[in-house]
Formats: structure tokens, C-alpha cells, sequence
């Protein structure tokens, strides 16, 4: 065996038996295809091609976890001109064209996360090979970034597995598992890690001797040969365009247009399939490079990058103090919450040990299941446990009793953890001896669906425990908020202004309908109306005053807020509230007991789109005061961990990317407008946080400064 060309991401070594081993081993942990790696790249499949003594090629990763993880972000957000967008996505196809093309059998051997690129660079191989670990995934979620794919998949994805799987790939964005590739075609073997290079040497070996199979996925696959046929086995023409009809009518009601990406790949995918694959490639780079260059993309990204961000640094945190071995957990309370903790910790590995009560155990055994949880009634069953989080009741009484217990059981290294939504952590720590390892982590309803977990610091709260819990909150794969202990937290006090705002207008007399419609309409997945009834209007109301109590007037709550749950009327989980609910928990129409009450309404016309401004504003608005707020109480630090949190907590709109990314779009200034606009027509006043009038005085954003983008 002999190296013949190195460089620095890139190694082509020489095997006696004719086999070239192209190693993809990037700087850092993850292998990514930027500009450097793709010419160094197209320099060796040139090599490859014109060295007679090379009979075939295998590509593989020299990670541990990763293939390739996609296209350069970093790179792709830096470029300021469109057109050099279109010439990066242009040389990146023509080397996978390239590769595609190669006149010698090349076998792509692929262990951990081969997405984005790293995908598109398997479908140009002629034979792909996948270990059965389940950290091989394999997709193209450039959809959820607001690009498509640009160096080729949606051209040969399509061609490889069908119309109808390459639609639901692209467009969920969703990665699939090695055994679901291996099932829909898009590899074509599978085998323990430890037997991938030996595997993918013999098959390229019988490639090169038997080439059959070999030119006819070139021929498939590669520019040479000009298409003359339609390209698709599994549908025909006519039902190729009943299927994009379909799932065009799919996406206009999904999106409402929010996200082009969606719409828009649909075009070069039926492009490539009538017109052939070169042609379908030039619309690919076209679009790519046009959608990269938006808005939408720009803020997508930034949220992924945000959210990237937050997790690595809780695994840095975690890895600092030693605390990134959770391992075993105990969990106080066997309730919906509690339950749902313990088997979301379950399926990923940790022992759960779930304390109940008394003579509750067998009950608890049965709806808490899991390979790796314990229902205990004994308290000292939590004594080896790295963190202990208790899930009782919001009672502030009731969970000083059970911290104390906690206390007196676990070691001096356990991390102890109050699950909360508003309680003060200070005064829930008062009952502590010692309270330099005690957080607080807000998880939100349901669990196994809400990416987001707020961990709550006191100023005592050690670094030490902060990062026992980061630890934890990662290894249940969510995104780890880090914020200061006060009122409501981040998400509840954002959240409370926006409910608050909406029982407002349910008072003034605006119909349920415009103000649930103009929301959804805005982008959020649901109205505040129907928010209420899934938050719960009591709980929702309990919220308010709380917040009232101590940040005074301007978050009062209305008294329809007030006085909807003394009529028995509390949400979703009674079946009544704003609205009606079935017994499977589906919305029905209108509660006619809330419409009954006096200026609330609703309407069968139609709102206009000056109404429905209106009405966003009335309910924006104010969560942008108050994040500012929050920013200044030093609740959190930056920007942009606002807007990941308000995407991932309250659910909005991240094509938008985020509550103050969307105020520095509409402008500081116009902000100042809208919210003294609302003070003029609504009571309590809320006033301009401070913080907001200094950007405006000196003319910046929270994102930008003198017109210049900062992070």
C-alpha cells in the first residue's frame, strides 16, 4: 500500500490490488464539504480516473461518527454576491459530475451522519455501503434551511429511490436510519462498522470485474448520456404530475407560502425528469443559489447555527467540570410529566428511577415503561443518583418538603432539580441546606415532542451543577436554554404578554376567529385562543397574576382571563374552553358558554389584511417589550438566544428568524410606533422598555449596528 497524493482534508492511498482509498478526515470533528475539500476532491477522482493502475475506488470517512455532514454553512453565509453562490453550487456539481462519471467502479462506504452534501456526494458513487450503527442517518434537510440541495440531489435521488420517497426526503428534510435506506434502495448493503472497508473492498473489486452493474448506474446517475426515456421506474409521466399536483396542494396549505424552498424544488425536480439531467442541474444551482441568498435562509440558518451552538456548549460545559457522564437519574413524581421524563431518559440510555407513593409502584410500573426505569417507593433507591429532579405539584410548601427529602438521601455530588414553569427558584431554595447545586429545568408540555428546556441558575447555583444539568438536558436530545432565575423565566413572561395581549382584544370586542386567524396567518402553528385552551385557561391565568404580582401593571391580566375559569371553563383537558374539544382532544367549534359573555364575539366575515396587521401587532409587539426586558434584567444574555428560544418554546414562525430579528426587520423605530399605538387603545399601558429607546437613539438594532450585521 503507498500514499500517492495527500492534502489536508483529502487522502488517496494505493492499494496492491488496484483499490484507490479516498479518506475524507477534515481538520475537526466533522467532516464538511467547503470549497477546499471539493477541489482537492475533483483533483483526485481526476487521478483516479487517469491512473492505469487503479482498477476501483472506495470513499469513506476517517471519523469515528460522521461521513460527511453536508455543505460549508459558514461558507455558504459569507458569500455576498448571488452569482458566486451559483458558480460555488456549479464547480461543486461538476466535480460530483465528475464523480459520477468515472470510468472506474466507486464504492462509497458510509458510517455516522451522511446528510446534505455528504448524501449527494454517496449518490454519485456507483455502489453504497452502509454500517448498521444507529448513528448512520442519511437525508437532505437543506428544505428545513430554506435551500435545496445544490450539488446534484435532486436529480439522482429521485432517479435512485423513486419519485414519491426522493418528494418525502426533500421536502420533511427528515434523515432516515441505514435499515430504512437500506429498504427504500437508497443503499445497497449493509454491515457492522468494523466490516465496512473490507466489505467495500470486495464489492469494488467484483465491480471492476463484473462492470455491468457498474455502467448501468453510471448511465443512470452520471451527464454522459443524454436522457431520451422518461427516467423513473416506480411512476409514469401522468402520474408523476398527479403526485407533484398532490403534494403541491399539500405544501400551499402548509406553508402559505412562508417557505419557497418547499414550492419552488418541486420546479427543478420536474425540470430534470422531462428535460434531462444537465438541465435539471442548471436549475438546481439557479435556485440554490437564489433561495440561499434570501431572507428566509439567512435567518434558518442562523437559528441552526444558534441551536448548534447551545448544544455544544452545553457538551463543553458538561466536559469542563466532569459532569458529562449522566448515567442515572431519579425523577419525583410518577405523573404525566414525571412519566414522561423517565422514558424519554429510558429510551436514551440512562436509568431512570422514579420515586412514587407509597402503595403506587405496580400502578406506575405499568404506564411508565422502560428497559432502564425503576419505580421506588424507598427514598434511598436515590442515593447513587447523579441528579435527582422532582416533578411534584406547583406548591411551593409541597416542593420544599420534597427537596428537603431529596437532600437528605443523595450524595454531596448530586445535583438536585426542581421541574417548574413560574415558581421563584430562590424561594423554593430556601429550604435547602445547601443550594450551590440546585437548578431549576423547565420542561414543556408534551415532552417527547418540545425541543426546548429553560435551566434555571441561581447566583449560588455552582458551575459544577449547571453543568451536571446541560449535561442531562443534551443527552435527552433537547436544546438547553441557560437562563436567570426571576419571574416567569424567559418563555412564560414572553408567552404571558402575548396571552395577555389576546384576552385584550377578546374584550374590546375583535372576533375569536380574526384574532386566531390573523396569528396563524403570521406563522404561528396555532392561535393564542386556541394556545389558551392547550395551556389551560386557569394555569394560564395563575401565570398572569403571579407576573403581575411582580413586575406590576403592565402584565394585569383582563378580567375575562379572570373570569372564563370560574364558569368551569378551562381548556382542553375538560373538553371546554375558548373552544370545544372532543374525547380524543380534537377542536370543534367555538364555545357558545365564552361567546355568551359580554363583547366577546365571533364573526363570519372575514377579517381584512389591515385588520389582521392590527391585530399582530397588538400581539407581537409586546413580547418584543418584554424580551427587551429580559435582556436588560439580565434573564439571558443575548439576542439571539432569545429568538432560538421563542422558536423552539412558543413555536414562532422561524422563517422570521425570531422575535428580534423580525423587530429589527420591521425597525426600532416603527416598534416605538406600534407599541405607544397600543398604549393608546388598550389598558394597562405598557410603556418602551429603556433598553429599546437606546438602539433607537443610537440607531441600531439588536442584531445590527450602523446598518452592519452583528452576532
Amino acid at each position: 500500500m503507498n500514499t500517492v497524493e495527500a492534502s489536508r482534508q483529502v487522502l488517496l492511498t494505493k492499494k496492491d490490488s488496484g483499490i484507490a482509498i479516498v479518506l475524507l478526515d477534515g481538520s475537526g470533528k466533522l467532516n464538511s464539504l467547503g470549497t477546499p475539500v471539493m477541489r482537492e476532491l475533483q483533483q483526485i477522482i481526476r487521478t483516479i480516473g487517469s491512473d492505469p493502475q487503479i482498477k476501483a475506488a472506495i470513499v469513506i470517512s476517517g471519523k469515528p461518527d460522521n461521513f460527511v455532514i453536508g455543505a460549508d454553512l459558514f461558507e455558504i453565509r459569507k458569500v455576498t454576491v448571488e452569482e458566486d453562490l451559483h458558480n460555488l453550487s456549479r464547480n461543486g456539481q461538476q466535480t460530483l459530475n465528475d464523480t459520477a462519471n468515472l470510468s472506474k467502479p466507486l464504492v462509497v462506504a458510509i458510517n455516522g451522519t451522511c446528510l446534505g452534501g455528504g448524501l449527494e456526494l454517496a449518490l454519485a458513487g456507483h455502489w453504497r455501503i452502509a454500517s448498521d450503527e444507529p448513528i448512520t442517518q442519511l437525508g437532505l434537510p437543506e428544505t428545513r434551511l430554506g435551500i435545496i440541495p445544490g450539488l446534484g440531489g435532486t436529480q439522482r435521488l429521485p432517479r435512485l429511490v423513486g419519485l414519491k420517497q426522493a418528494l418525502g426526503m426533500i421536502l420533511s428534510a427528515e434523515a432516515i436510519s441505514a435499515q430504512e435506506a437500506l429498504g427504500v434502495g437508497l443503499v445497497d448493503e449493509l454491515v457492522p462498522s468494523s466490516e465496512l472497508m473490507s466489505r467495500a473492498e470486495k464489492r469494488a473489486l467484483e465491480l471492476a470485474a463484473n462492470p455491468a452493474v457498474f455502467v448501468e448506474r453510471q448511465a443512470l446517475m452520471g451527464t454522459l448520456v443524454e436522457q431520451t426515456a422518461w427516467p423513473l421506474k416506480d411512476v409514469d409521466e401522468e402520474k408523476a404530475n398527479k403526485l407533484f399536483a398532490m403534494t403541491e396542494r399539500s405544501i400551499r396549505i402548509k406553508t402559505k407560502g412562508n417557505y419557497p424552498a418547499q414550492m419552488r424544488v418541486l420546479d427543478v425536480i420536474k425540470t430534470g425528469l422531462t428535460k434531462g439531467i444537465k438541465a435539471g442541474l442548471e436549475a438546481e444551482s439557479r435556485l440554490f443559489s437564489e433561495l440561499a441568498f434570501s431572507e428566509t435562509s439567512a435567518n434558518l440558518i442562523a437559528l441552526f447555527f444558534q441551536t448548534d451552538f447551545a448544544k455544544q456548549s452545553a457538551r463543553s460545559l458538561g466536559a469542563k467540570f466532569g459532569q458529562n457522564n449522566t448515567c442515572k437519574v431519579g425523577i419525583i413524581g410518577g405523573g404525566m410529566m414525571g412519566g414522561s421524563i423517565a422514558r424519554l431518559s429510558s429510551q436514551q440510555g440512562m436509568t431512570a428511577v422514579v420515586k412514587v407513593k407509597t402503595g403506587k409502584t405496580a400502578e406506575a410500573s405499568q404506564h411508565i415503561q422502560g428497559p432502564h426505569i425503576q419505580c421506588v417507593e424507598d427514598w434511598a433507591k436515590l442515593s447513587d443518583c447523579q441528579l435527582v429532579l422532582e416533578c411534584v405539584p406547583e406548591d411551593v410548601a409541597l416542593k420544599h418538603s420534597v427537596l428537603k427529602q431529596i437532600e437528605s438521601v443523595v450524595s454531596p455530588d448530586c445535583t438536585i432539580a426542581s421541574n417548574t414553569s413560574a415558581l421563584s427558584l430562590a424561594e423554593l431554595a430556601r429550604g435547602l441546606d445547601k443550594n450551590d447545586r440546585f437548578v431549576g429545568l423547565h420542561f414543556f408540555h408534551p415532552v417527547d415532542r418540545m425541543p426546548l428546556v429553560e435551566i434555571i441558575s441561581l447566583k449560588t447555583t455552582s458551575r459544577k451543577a449547571a453543568a451536571r444539568a446541560a449535561d442531562f438536558v443534551t443527552k435527552l436530545g433537547k436544546i438547553p436554554l441557560m437562563v436567570k432565575d426571576g419571574p416567569g423565566f424567559l418563555i412564560n413572561r414572553l408567552l404571558s404578554c402575548y396571552l395577555l395581549a389576546a384576552a385584550n382584544l377578546m374584550e374590546e370586542g375583535v372576533p375569536l376567529n380574526w384574532i386566531d386567524e390573523a396569528a396563524i396567518d403570521f406563522g404561528l402553528p396555532m392561535g393564542p385562543c386556541e394556545l389558551l385552551d392547550e395551556v389551560g385557561l386557569d394555569l394560564g391565568y395563575k401565570v398572569a397574576a403571579n407576573l403581575h404580582q411582580t413586575l406590576g401593571e403592565r402584565m394585569r391580566p383582563s378580567d375575562i382571563l379572570k373570569n372564563i375559569p370560574k364558569l368551569g371553563l378551562v381548556g382542553k383537558k375538560n373538553g371546554k374552553g375558548i373552544y370545544l374539544y372532543d374525547e380524543t382532544g380534537r377542536r370543534k367549534e367555538f364555545n357558545p358558554e365564552v361567546a355568551a359573555i359580554p363583547n366577546v364575539k365571533t364573526s363570519t366575515e372575514k377579517a381584512d389584511d389591515a385588520t389582521k396587521k392590527k391585530i399582530v401587532q397588538r400581539l407581537v409587539m409586546p413580547m418584543i417589550d418584554e424580551a427587551a426586558r429580559c435582556l436588560e434584567d439580565r434573564i439571558i444574555m443575548k439576542p439571539r438566544e432569545v429568538d432560538m428560544a421563542i422558536v423552539y418554546g412558543i413555536g414562532f414562525p422561524p422563517f422570521r428568524g425570531g422575535l428580534l430579528k423580525y423587530a429589527d426587520h420591521v425597525g426600532l423605530p416603527e416598534v416605538v410606533n406600534q407599541l405607544n399605538d397600543n398604549d393608546r387603545c388598550t389598558s394597562p399601558k405598557r410603556g418602551v422598555a429603556p433598553l429599546i429607546s437606546k438602539y433607537v437613539a443610537e440607531g441600531r438594532g439588536f442584531y445590527s449596528r450602523g446598518g452592519k450585521e452583528e452576532e
